[in-house]
């Protein structure tokens, strides 16, 4: 994956960790195909960025193959985060394709070991802070309001949520707050704006719906008035030069057959988000 020959383990700098885990999902399609669609688009792009000229691939990315992931959410995010927990100790920077969104859980479950002072930053067209959804405390809808109970979370891009949300963000004791999108594009509200009041280092997750429906029909609940390609481009860009990202996942991804378009946008959003890491002002751990 991202690549034009073999690399072996121990000299590639970043580990592509697919997830392929489907469990929690509500409404359509099969989010475990996400990665595997992901992994076949990523084998027919250029390696060469024409925006960077450069060529990312050159640091190093090692595809590890699909782990076995229990059924229940709650083993299953052990599993993840025992992985990627190893895998930081090895020096990896780490990216994890989803699959189900609870994926994160386990990352963030690893980072926030090992860097105790990490926040969770989150692009989103759902806040995902239920307690519970379908009496299911690890379901996809719930995968931020777990994360809020390891930290402080930000997410943006939110254009859906429910009541029982809404009155969990007015409470004063939740480590959570959200960036609508219809303040991004009305307000003008700028990156450096919302990354105010967030650590230095950040664990970035990223499902594929914050991206605009017209753009990301490939998701189980598309939402309209999401970002564009360059719109979410010029965010990331923004918080990888501001921040110190630590790791990242991309999740949510579920390929219809006849339109590969999606697919091909989420191979190389994560291939521009793995050069923006290794090229822009903070690579530290790169």
């Amino acid at each position: 994956m991202f690549t034009e020959k073999n690399v072996e383990f121990d000299k590639a700098r970043v580990v592509i960790l697919p997830l392929p885990y489907n469990k929690t999902g509500s409404y359509r399609g099969e989010v475990s195909d996400g990665p595997g669609a992901i992994f076949d688009a990523s084998q027919e792009l250029e390696l060469y960025d024409e925006e960077t000229d450069l060529t990312p691939a050159d640091i190093g990315i090692f595809t590890l193959s699909p782990p076995e992931l229990p059924v229940a959410p709650e083993l299953m995010i052990d599993r993840v985060y025992s992985i990627i927990k190893g895998l930081i100790k090895k020096n990896k920077f780490v990216v994890s394709l989803g699959g189900d969104h609870t994926v994160t859980i386990g990352a963030a479950k690893a980072y926030k070991e090992l860097y105790p002072n990490i926040d969770f930053f989150v692009l989103d067209a759902h806040s995902d802070l239920r307690n519970k959804y379908e009496g299911n405390k690890f379901s996809h809808a719930c995968t931020s309001r777990r994360l809020s109970e390891m930290g402080r979370v930000k997410i943006v891009g939110v254009r859906s949520m429910s009541k029982e949300e809404i009155d969990y963000t007015r409470g004063t004791s939740h480590p959570c707050e959200i960036v609508y999108m219809r303040d991004i594009l009305r307000e003008n509200r700028n990156m450096c704006n919302v990354l105010e009041g967030l650590s230095d280092n950040i664990y970035l997750s990223l499902d594929l719906d914050v991206l605009d429906s017209g753009i990301m029909p490939s998701v189980q609940t598309p939402q309209p008035g999401g970002f564009s390609w360059y719109g979410i481009l010029g965010f990331l860009k923004i918080l990888i030069r501001e921040k110190n990202v630590l790791g990242f996942d991309v999740v949510e991804l579920s390929p219809i057959q006849a339109n590969p378009a999606p697919d091909f946008l989420a191979a190389k959003l994560v291939y521009k988000m793995i050069g923006y890491k290794r090229f822009l002002k903070k690579p530290r751990n790169l």
